[in-house]
C-alpha cells in the first residue's frame, strides 16, 4: 500500500517502431501563386504574333523527413531510460504539386496568327510552361515560408507525444544535413 505504482517503460520497441519509418511529411503548404507569361516574337507586334497568360494556380509543398536511413547509431537512450537523443536528416523541401483542375485562366491574349495556328493544331493550348513557371513560384513561396522549419518543429512535437507515451520523459533531436 505504500510502495510506488508499477512504471511500465516500452522503449525497445518504440525505438524499432521509429526505425521501421520510411518517410514522414511533417509539413504542407498550400499556396495560391498568380502566373503572368509572356512569349513574344521579336520585331512582330504582339496582335500580330506571341501570347500572353496571366493564370491563378493553386498548388502544395511538402517537407518531409527521411527516417529510412536511420539506424541504433541514430538513437541513444541514457542508462536510466528517461532520455532519447536521435539525429535526424534535416527536412526537405519536395517539389511542388500543382493542382491543375484548380488553376484559372484570368486572361489569354494571343496573337491573330497564333489563333489561325490554333485552328490546325491538336493542342492549341500547350500551358506547360504556365505549369512550370508555376511550380517554381511555390518552391519559393515554401522556401519562403519557412517551412523546413515547421517541418522541424512538427517533427519534434509529434516524436516527443509518441516517445513521451513510451516512457520518455526527454526527447533530443539534432538535425544532421541532409545527404544530396
Amino acid at each position: 500500500p505504500l510502495g510506488s505504482p508499477p512504471l511500465a517503460r516500452s522503449g525497445p520497441s518504440s525505438i524499432a517502431q521509429v526505425l521501421e519509418l520510411e518517410e514522414v511529411t511533417a509539413a504542407e503548404a498550400e499556396f495560391v501563386p498568380d502566373v503572368d507569361i509572356e512569349s513574344d516574337t521579336r520585331f512582330v507586334p504582339g496582335f500580330i504574333a506571341g501570347e500572353r497568360v496571366v493564370a491563378m494556380t493553386t498548388g502544395t509543398v511538402e517537407a518531409t523527413v527521411d527516417f529510412s536511413g536511420l539506424d541504433e547509431d541514430n538513437v541513444t537512450v541514457t542508462e536510466d531510460g528517461t532520455t532519447i537523443s536521435l539525429a535526424l536528416p534535416e527536412p526537405v523541401l519536395q517539389d511542388a504539386d500543382i493542382e491543375e483542375s484548380a488553376t484559372r485562366i484570368v486572361s489569354r491574349q494571343r496573337g491573330v496568327l497564333d489563333r489561325v495556328g490554333d485552328m490546325v493544331s491538336s493542342n492549341p493550348f500547350d500551358d506547360s510552361e504556365l505549369y512550370e513557371a508555376a511550380a517554381e513560384k511555390l518552391n519559393r513561396a515554401a522556401a519562403e515560408a519557412d517551412l523546413d522549419t515547421t517541418a522541424r518543429e512538427n517533427t519534434q512535437d509529434w516524436l516527443e507525444t509518441f516517445l513521451g507515451a513510451a516512457g520518455f520523459e526527454r526527447v533530443v533531436i539534432s538535425w544532421q544535413e541532409a545527404p544530396v
